[in-house]
């Protein structure tokens, strides 16, 4: 199941970008559904290179448009398809896709992908699966094999995947919503990079789930970046990923505890043997065999004594001025088809409000209700079709976007210091979310989109939520007017770096490169990324670190300069120097601030914490420290999960025996050649 890159530029553009290769699994559910008789024509002529019959290709696209509603001709196919953003426009097809006409293979396989990205799944077998409830901070054990800090898309891909092979687990979450970056930060426009990604492991489960969920309804769940994207509403993507763990508690031990946090970490000389955790100022501490950071800032790596890296600083000389990517404080905002309630109007200028902020979005923003992606600046249409959600609760004409987030015009810059300091990023953190107040209040006031405000059904007032509300408001009473809509904020910032352990091997800008030559196919590959490197507002020889990237590294002129498509990742990026029995399982794994810029993404550390429970599951099981767990045992248990290794696709289809030969024995060939 798989779709095609969409992000900051045209939709006809982006096609050059995008995959031009159609896997046997896409032509097989393809032929599985009636969409093609044969995958033997396609499978010799939609590549690179060759050419399709103009009629076979009109038929293939009157097929691809009757997933979405009967048709019978091409201009109905053609408009069906252009509107759900198969096509980036029927101009090409109309004059190719007819009797003697000759298409290019590329551009078909583009389609045969993009269709089959249409097609209904099977729901995964988790999806009668009861979700995992929290249970109270006095019922936790004394003693788990594995404890995981931060129950974000790295979190639970790791409690997921140690569960289902037999650990007992203890997932920590310092607020009441998990989903991390993907649900809690409301960024769940998933940003996958090439069309494999949706093939892979848990991201894979993922999107079953999701789908799962939105077709019973009629609802297109492929609406984030203009239709091209798998997107979920938070409160959905929550409760999925509440499913996912019950299923992969089964009978065993997984347990949730929220509101907790780490404070310190046990140790016997280099060996993590527990942590403290504390809940509404009660402090417990737990046993653990392997503890495993998947925080959204690394906050557990300090407290273990490893080597970090913060911005371009070592932890042995860290200066908190140094730059880190800009973060985001998220708003999901929806049409009222009726009004928006009072309490959501923002009734005059927040403070801070000035005619230069206002001047500063109309640079980027202005209104219009006609999607055009390649006009600066954009308008109305455009911006929510960016982010775009789908609705539970969806119009009559499902092609509209009626429920987006505010992540775009928005980035606030962010410094070391607050990774380092609780007061600085508290500061910031307000920062963040008075900037995006200030732009609800331009969207409102000077786009005039006085049915569109911040939703209220998304379940983002929680106790957590309102208390920092509160607790910044008795500092600031100016903002009291504003507390029901900051109340409806996301639960936290999207933060798209945080510190990053010095470990065996560091992941570099030149090892995922996929533009001036081929990432590295690691021996030890235990994971795959797709983005491309796109650091926010630091991407400058002055805030990289040169010592691991070159400055020819930096990506320059439009996203996806280096390259899009998958890396891979070796199993010594999440092994620290020295410490044993701890383990990394979000954005800080040991990389390089550009190889960052392509890893952080929502899939990529949902399946890498995927590979962290492996490794940890793997030591618990064998009575031995995670560096000593043998590389190809992870590689096994991950196939044999779905989790695809190589960067090139095999020739068999996904999920089969065949599959998980032929990827292994790339792998091998890889380690031979080492």
């Amino acid at each position: 199941m798989r779709y095609l890159i969409c992000f900051l530029f045209a939709f006809t553009i982006i096609t050059h970008a995008a995959s031009t290769q159609v896997t046997e699994s896409d032509l097989e559910a393809l032929a599985e559904k009636g969409i093609i008789d044969s995958t033997d024509y396609w499978r010799q002529n939609a590549i690179e290179d060759g050419k399709c019959d103009g009629s076979k290709v009109a038929a293939l696209l009157i097929k691809i448009a009757g997933i979405f509603k009967p048709v019978t001709t091409l201009d109905e196919a053609l408009q069906v398809l252009t509107q759900q953003r198969v096509l980036g426009s029927p101009d090409y097809w109309q004059k190719t896709a007819v009797p003697g006409g000759v298409c290019v293979g590329k551009n078909v396989a583009i389609v045969l992908s993009r269709g089959a990205a249409q097609l209904p799944m099977d729901p995964p077998k988790s999806v009668h699966a009861k979700p995992l409830e929290a249970v109270e901070f006095e019922r936790l054990h004394e003693r788990y094999d594995v404890v995981v800090v931060g129950a974000g898309t790295g979190g639970v891909g790791v409690a997921v995947q140690a569960a289902r092979m037999g650990s007992s687990v203890l997932l920590v979450e310092e607020t009441d919503w998990i989903g991390g970056q993907a649900m809690a930060a409301a960024v769940t426009s998933m940003d996958e990079g090439k069309t494999l990604v949706r093939e892979r492991g848990l991201y894979r489960e993922l999107c079953g789930l999701i789908a799962a969920h939105y077709q019973p309804l009629g609802v297109n769940h492929l609406t984030a970046y203009w239709h091209g994207h798998v997107a979920v509403e938070p409160r959905v993507g929550r409760h999925l990923m509440h499913v996912m763990l019950g299923d992969a508690r089964g009978s065993g031990v997984l347990d949730l505890v929220m509101r907790s946090r780490v404070t310190k970490v046990a140790k016997t000389n280099q060996m993590v043997t527990g942590a403290d955790i504390e809940c509404a100022g009660r402090t417990r501490h737990v046993e653990c065999k392997v503890l495993v950071d998947a925080t959204e800032w690394g906050d557990v790596i300090p407290l273990t004594g490893a080597r970090y890296r913060v911005g371009n600083c070592l932890s042995d000389a860290i200066d908190p001025k140094r730059r880190v990517q800009d973060n985001t404080w998220t708003a999901v905002v929806k049409l009222y088809p009726k009004g928006v309630p009072q309490d959501l109007i923002i009734k005059e200028k927040p403070p801070g409000y000035t005619d230069k902020v206002n001047a500063a979005f109309a640079k980027s923003l202005v209104s219009g209700d006609k999607l055009a992606m390649q006009v600066k600046p954009w308008n109305w249409a455009t911006f929510i079709g960016y982010r775009g959600m789908p609705n539970s609760e969806p119009p009559v004409d499902n092609t509209l976007i009626t429920r987006t987030h505010l992540n775009y015009n928005n980035d606030y810059p962010s410094s070391v210091a607050e990774m380092e300091s609780p007061a600085a990023r508290q500061a910031t953190n307000r920062a963040m979310q008075l900037k995006t107040l200030h732009l609800l209040y331009y969207i409102q006031h000077t786009l005039g989109q006085t049915r569109w405000s911040v939703a209220d059904d998304e379940g983002f007032d929680t106790p957590h939520r309102r208390a920092e509300v509160d607790a910044w408001i008795a500092e600031e009473p100016s903002l009291a007017p504003y507390r029901t809509v900051l109340c409806h904020f996301s639960i936290i910032p999207y933060t798209r770096e945080s510190r990053r352990i010095v470990g065996l091997h560091t992941l570099c800008a030149s090892e995922i490169e996929r533009s001036r030559g081929k990432p590295v196919q690691f021996a030890h590959t235990v994971a795959l990324g797709d983005y491309a490197v796109d650091l926010h507002g630091s991407m400058s020889p002055p805030y990289l670190e040169l010592d691991l990237d070159r400055e020819s590294d930096i990506p320059h002129g439009k996203f996806g300069d280096r390259g899009i498509g998958p890396f891979a990742i070796p199993f010594e990026c999440f092994i620290p120097e020295v410490v044993d029995g701890f383990l990394p399982a979000e954005k800080n794994f040991s990389q390089s601030r550009l190889a960052n810029g392509a890893t952080r993404l929502q899939p990529h550390t949902l399946n890498m914490g995927q590979a962290v429970g492996a490794i940890a599951a793997l030591a618990v099981k064998s009575g031995v420290q995670p560096r000593a767990v043998a590389p190809v045992k992870v590689q096994q248990v991950l196939l044999e999960a779905g989790a695809t290794l190589t960067i090139e696709p095999v020739k068999a289809r996904w999920g089969t025996e065949a599959w998980r030969n032929q990827q292994m024995e790339v792998l091998q060939q890889g380690a031979r050649a080492e």
